[in-house]
């Protein structure tokens, strides 16, 4: 609750025989570096800036290349031209229907020469869809960062201020990440379409630049933003007082239904059913002072777990759920975590300890996404899982 309070985000590890859980409890962070996986490359094909233009119309003549050459023109100003051909036979319009993008699709491997040779018309083949897709910011969602950020993260808040006005100056059209992937091309064509990209996206930035206070935001934090904006966002959790203390929502308790409907191979193995468990034994000890199991007459403890097993599964809303009915109806799971009795096994520890690292690093750099918000870890059958609480 005091970190809830001072906005200082809290990482909680619990080891408990053959059971882990990893928990988080956030503030809300800006996530300037989330590092999606499989993001497209931010090539502006559909609307291409002029340097980008004059480079692909001009500076390649396709019909007088030989077959060397031919193979190495960078698979971007393919696109743009086939784009260009496509657009001149359909009255200016780019391919919207699925037969139109097969269409498209078909037309890049007839231009070229020698299909099996030439991995640069394989790549624009793989990669046709950024010819007539345009990536968008999500104005929207900009603005209610914007208004989320306002009293606690100024510089996030400056930020998204300064790329609105942007927005607003350029049609929507952002500025450019500035980095282009790797591909086959020439080593000549390849590092003069690198500098384009890089020299367009210093452009923006400056631009920019002159939108932000550099007295609150440093030009490494907004080459960072720069580079993010199609992936900007706020990540926060619940606070423990409020999965311990209150009811959970409807959404919460759909997503565990939804889990228990498609267990492990083994249904028991499924690590929610063991949380359940688990915070069964923390009720246990705010009642009895003590971890089940401690006492050397250990089994007469099984019962009073059972019961707070059985109570935990009700604050949820599973004590309907057939699988969480089936499986605490015998006291299986309460004869196992009292056999524990708290005990920190150091090849546990040391898988949570490790998830722990990993969040931490995440909530510090502001790089990739932390998990929201809980994971469980079966030690039993070397399984885990992350769950909303």
């Amino acid at each position: 609750q005091k970190c809830t309070e001072m906005s200082i985000s809290l990482i909680v590890v619990q080891s408990y025989g053959m059971i882990g859980v990893v928990r988080l409890q956030t503030p809300p962070l800006p996530l300037l570096e989330p590092k999606p996986a499989n993001e497209p490359p931010d090539l502006r094909l559909v609307n291409p800036f002029p340097a980008f233009t004059e480079f692909a119309a001009q500076s390649i003549d396709l019909d007088q290349l030989d077959n060397a050459q031919h193979g190495h023109v960078p698979y971007p100003v393919l696109l743009w031209r086939t784009a260009q051909s496509w657009k001149d036979r359909h009255d200016g319009s780019l391919p919207s229907t699925y037969a139109e993008k097969q269409d498209f699709q078909k037309s890049i491997q007839e231009a070229s020469r020698k299909w099996d040779m030439e991995l640069n018309f394989q790549e624009a083949s793989q990669n046709f869809y950024l010819a007539y897709t345009e990536r968008e910011v999500d104005v929207d969602r900009l603005k209610e960062l914007q208004s989320q950020s306002e009293s606690q993260l100024p510089k996030l808040h400056a930020m998204i201020s300064g790329l609105l006005t942007f927005l607003e100056r350029h049609d929507g059209a952002a500025p450019i990440q500035g980095t282009i992937p790797d591909m086959t091309a020439s080593t000549e064509s390849y590092i003069k379409l690198q500098q384009l990209y890089h020299d367009k996206a210093l452009l923006d930035f400056q631009e920019l630049r002159s939108l932000v206070s550099l007295s609150l935001v440093s030009d490494e934090e907004l080459e960072t933003f720069c580079r993010n904006v199609f992936s900007l966002d706020l990540f926060h959790t619940s606070t423990l007082t409020e999965e311990l203390e209150g009811n959970p929502n409807e959404e919460m308790v759909d997503e565990w239904s939804m889990v228990t409907m498609d267990p492990y191979e083994v249904p028991e193995h499924t690590p929610l059913l063991w949380y359940v468990a688990l915070r069964a034994c923390n009720v246990f000890f705010t009642e009895h002072g003590r971890y089940p199991g401690v006492l050397e007459d250990y089994e007469t403890d099984v019962p009073l777990l059972q019961e707070c097993i059985k109570a935990v599964a009700n604050k949820m809303q599973l004590q309907d759920n057939e699988l969480v009915r089936q499986t605490f109806k015998e006291n299986k799971f309460a004869m196992e975590m009292t056999r524990y009795a708290n005990a920190e096994i150091h090849a546990v520890a040391s898988v949570l300890g490790g998830v722990a690292s990993q969040e931490a690093v995440k909530i510090i750099t502001g790089q990739y996404v932390p998990l929201n918000n809980t994971f469980v870890y079966n030690g039993i059958a070397s399984v885990g899982g992350v769950y909303k609480f």
